[in-house]
């Protein structure tokens, strides 16, 4: 039985073939503008050493019956049209985030705490900013609930109510903020003026002071983001933040700092809540990709 594993972000698209049990490196296609979804897919199975049986794509967006329509390309994948055009036994498709989900009982033991806490529930969080801002909610291991909150309101009443600056610009849901792009869009409010994120980062390093600063705004929404998404879920077994974004950023975080903008509750019932929960980094990229192949074999003795 031969799988192809498939993850569509926002700017690559990675895949890899599972051969007869033997992994073959993962591959990396830069997404064009010009070029359908199918015409991608085409391309990719073009490329595959062997015919492919069963596919798994995971993609960012939210899955509704067979199909995804993703929130940062316009591609709309239908798992039943794929499965039929490619003559496959089985095609399934994941939310990214809820991809990553089940890989994260793997991976979690590797983790860099950034803040301990106390193993109160099953229940953890992964957060994802990237291209946009994925979260997922993961129960026993077995159990992952996908979200779309990137795309929620939450907390921009009160960012925007704090900082008058950022009315200058369309900050209209989370991911405005906590993103790749997000990062970027704070710059410009700040100073007037355009950088791609990977470029303030690396300035950033340099110790410039406007880098720097809007770092530290940045990683205040963040802290506090993971504050509200605590109180939603309650996750007793951690939250975990992921992605390569986020591990270029790490080297900014003041621990004590972010664990004090985390804890900063009215309520001393909540603070005493939150001072249960651990936060920890995930450093191993491509989570989506190996969360697909732990969802397949989890699910392989139910399919055709």
């Amino acid at each position: 039985m031969n799988l192809l594993v498939i993850d569509i972000g926002g700017t690559n698209i990675r895949y890899l073939e599972i051969l007869k049990g033997k992994k073959t490196k993962i591959k990396k296609e830069k997404i064009l503008s010009k070029l359908s979804f199918n015409n991608l897919l085409n391309k990719i199975i073009s490329h595959c050493l062997n015919p492919i049986d069963n596919l798994v794509i995971s993609a960012a967006g939210p899955k509704t019956n067979n199909s995804i329509q993703m929130t940062n390309q316009k591609f709309k994948i239908d798992s039943q049209l794929i499965k039929k055009k490619f003559n496959l036994r089985n095609c399934i498709l994941l939310n990214d985030l809820e991809a990553a989900g089940y890989f994260l009982h793997k991976v979690s033991k590797n983790k860099k705490t950034i803040k301990k806490g106390k193993k109160t529930n099953s229940r953890q969080v992964l957060v994802t900013p990237g291209t946009g801002l994925g979260l997922s909610f993961v129960i026993d291991n077995e159990n992952v609930i996908p979200s779309e909150i990137g795309n929620s309101k939450i907390l921009i009443s009160e960012i925007m109510t704090q900082n008058t600056e950022f009315s200058n610009l369309n900050f209209s849901k989370i991911e405005d903020f906590l993103s790749g792009p997000g990062l970027s869009k704070i710059y410009k409010s700040l100073y007037k003026s355009d950088i791609s994120s990977n470029e303030l980062i690396s300035q950033g390093k340099n110790n410039n002071l406007k880098a720097l600063k809007t770092i530290k705004v940045f990683l205040e929404i963040l802290a506090k983001f993971l504050a509200e998404i605590s109180l939603i879920y309650v996750p007793g077994n951690g939250i975990f933040i992921s992605g390569s974004l986020m591990k270029a950023l790490k080297i900014f975080i003041d621990k004590d700092e972010f664990i004090n903008i985390f804890l900063k509750q009215v309520n001393k019932t909540h603070r005493r809540a939150l001072e249960l929960v651990e936060i920890n980094f995930i450093e191993k990229e491509h989570l989506p990709i190996f969360g697909c192949i732990e969802y397949f074999n989890l699910i392989q003795k139910d399919l055709d």
